[in-house]
């Protein structure tokens, strides 16, 4: 049998392409397998059903989000250069695993979470709430303002970098950057502006 490693990831990425384009109801095991290149069987060695295969392909998607931002804020003190972090963290991400938004936008659309509420908790335990302290942190020491709810901030922020991906067309369109991906350096670029931007909405 192959090293199974290599083979557990080669069908979740296909997973991802598959789920992302056709969503969970229209994408059949078959299709995922012949995706991946490899037998139905072999599938089934790995993933119970469809969604547990579905649920897997989530969970890798937003633990690898989650691990990211946790690695560049972790041990950053100054709020400021802990939300510039953040914004970095959630494009070099995408970058790596550009379905990512569309997935987890699907699920949140059509499923209400339901596939992906344990990841997602983990997420915005590991993400969203060190983000919100960050905040709360510049508020407490005087740079940033009182009157801005950090867990709004906290969204704001987080909203920035999703709807950029999700919105490429438009996002496309108005960058003149073609139909293809948008650029890296384009993206990165519009993480460091995102950034800025809300350090600046949260500055006195």
């Amino acid at each position: 049998m192959p090293d199974p490693t290599p083979t557990r990831d080669q069908i979740l990425d296909a997973s991802e392409a598959l789920f992302a384009r056709q969503g969970f109801r229209s994408t059949t095991i078959k299709e995922i397998a012949s995706e991946a290149g490899v037998n139905s069987a072999l599938l089934y060695y790995y993933f119970e059903d469809k969604e547990t295969l579905y649920k897997a392909m989530l969970s890798r998607l937003i633990e690898g989000l989650v691990s990211s931002i946790a690695d560049r804020i972790q041990g950053v003190t100054d709020p400021e250069e802990g939300i510039r972090q953040f914004a970095a963290a959630q494009a070099e991400t995408i970058l790596a695993r550009p379905l990512l938004p569309r997935l987890i936008l699907r699920e949140l659309l059509d499923h209400d979470a339901r596939h992906a509420h344990e990841p997602l908790s983990i997420a915005v335990g590991r993400g969203l709430v060190p983000l919100a302290h960050l905040i709360e942190a510049g508020q407490r020491a005087g740079n940033f303002r009182r009157d801005v709810n950090p867990h709004f901030a906290a969204i704001s922020i987080v909203s920035q970098l999703m709807y950029f991906f999700v919105a490429r067309p438009a996002v496309a369109v108005l960058l003149d950057t073609g139909s293809g991906p948008i650029p890296p350096d384009t993206v990165r670029a519009f993480a460091r502006h995102a950034g800025d931007f809300a350090v600046k909405a949260l500055s006195i």
